[in-house]
């Protein structure tokens, strides 16, 4: 695509002047917080140098030792945690005597409980990325880090890679502490791997691994395995719809994390009306309670039994389930997308162009990513500011349509012969 237009402000879309620049290895999209990190990264690793020098240099090989307790610290989206899950087999069989812990946020501690090799999961309640933006989560990184302490960790590891996380994992004290300084606070580390910018999630985890000697020829796959309630309250939802065990089953998640990944919800209808349409779908909507107004208007006048609003119905273990009974998922950058291709059924992502395809698709063995191209992306932001939202309007649902038929696996089975994966991605005009 050359130049998109504003149909609305009939203005050329404004070319994204970050688009994917560094400073000093920061992966900060605003120069501010680039600034603000690189003031702090300087005066924080000065300190730290002379109090490493300071100390006794038996003191200092001390983090050399096979670690018996070790704490990875997971406090943003869900969809983040499920791609973590992938690092726990390996490192358990690295360190097969470790006890492994978890520090959850409240909507991806389910994912860790539901790891084998995961013996205790830790529920902070106020996080960053919680909704409200309340400043708890400052207060709680600091007596959480603290309260950590006390269980004397030899290794702590943290995926995501800012400073208040960096922050913690040093008050946790655990003598080995691993993560990224691309987000600040690397001077608090032991062990920080170098950002790469647009490398996949699953391979930065694999690098995160590398440096405790673990290192992998076939890529980390995320699991998530639904308990057996999960799995009875799924069959018996499923069951609701008529015929729906002789029907192909596709779930779509109508909700996303921001706005910005938001598909319109006149599109979601468009695509709805013509899979019930069809009499062999059976099509349910999945989302938190807060999609149930954007399901209902999908919905809308609609009496179709074979199109059904589960929003809110479900925890994630549950939709865990849900989705690995259907026979496709179709939604946005979201954490129901990862935990699709987590449980093994084929899912297509909608992606805005808030950020990278190759950074975030889902790891899976059928994946199929859509993305409009746009001059302003990948823009970081939350809501879009132009008014048509063109990287998600431009994905039409025709496009949606070409994309499941291609995936769904009778279809699968018919054109491919010897082949363990597919993962495409599609460009829209």
């Amino acid at each position: 695509m050359n130049v998109a237009h504003d149909s609305a402000q009939h203005r050329p879309l404004r070319t994204n002047r970050w688009r994917r620049r560094t400073l000093g290895g920061y992966r900060y999209v605003r120069l501010r917080w680039r600034l603000l990190f690189g003031c702090i990264d300087a005066v924080g690793g000065l300190i730290f140098a002379l109090a490493r020098w300071l100390v006794h240099p038996l003191r200092r090989h001390r983090s050399e030792a096979e670690p018996r307790r070790i704490l990875l610290v997971q406090l943003d989206h869900l969809g983040d945690a499920i791609l973590t899950t992938g690092m726990f087999g390996p490192l358990k069989q690295r360190f097969p005597q470790a006890q492994i812990d978890v520090l959850a946020a409240p909507w991806n501690c389910d994912v860790f409980a539901s790891v084998a090799e995961v013996d205790r999961v830790d529920v902070c309640r106020h996080v960053r990325f919680a909704p409200g933006r309340s400043l708890a989560w400052i207060p709680a990184t600091v007596i959480w880090g603290l309260r950590l302490r006390k269980r004397r960790y030899d290794l702590a590891i943290d995926v995501r890679g800012e400073f208040p996380h960096n922050l913690l994992v040093w008050l946790s004290g655990a003598r080995r502490r691993l993560g990224w300084a691309s987000g600040g606070g690397g001077f608090l580390l032991t062990d920080k791997p170098e950002f790469v910018v647009n490398r996949s999630e699953t391979q930065s985890r694999a690098a995160l691994l590398a440096c405790l000697g673990i290192s992998r020829a076939e890529p980390l796959r995320p699991l998530f395995r639904p308990s057996d309630a999960a799995i009875e309250t799924a069959t018996h939802a499923w069951n609701e719809i008529e015929s729906a065990s002789e029907r192909t089953r596709i779930v779509l998640h109508v909700g996303a994390g921001t706005p910005a990944k938001r598909w319109p919800a006149e599109h979601w209808r468009r695509l709805v009306e013509h899979l019930a349409a069809e009499s062999e779908y059976a099509v349910a909507l999945v989302g938190t309670s807060a999609d149930t107004p954007t399901a209902r208007a999908i919905l809308g006048a609609s009496t179709s039994p074979d199109a059904v609003d589960w929003t809110g119905r479900f925890g994630i273990d549950e939709l865990a389930a849900v989705v690995k009974q259907a026979d496709l998922l179709v939604g946005a950058d979201s954490g129901p997308a990862h935990l699709a291709a987590a449980v093994g059924t084929p899912v297509v992502v909608l992606f805005s162009g808030t950020n990278s395809p190759g950074q975030w698709q889902p790891c899976g063995l059928r994946v199929c990513t859509l993305r409009s191209e746009t001059p302003c992306s990948p823009c970081h932001r939350k809501t879009c500011p132009i008014g048509e939202h063109p990287c998600m309007r431009r994905i039409q649902p025709a496009d949606v349509i070409r994309s499941l038929t291609g995936l769904l696996p009778e279809r699968l089975d018919a054109a491919t012969t010897g082949t363990s994966s597919t993962n495409t991605k599609g460009s829209v005009s």
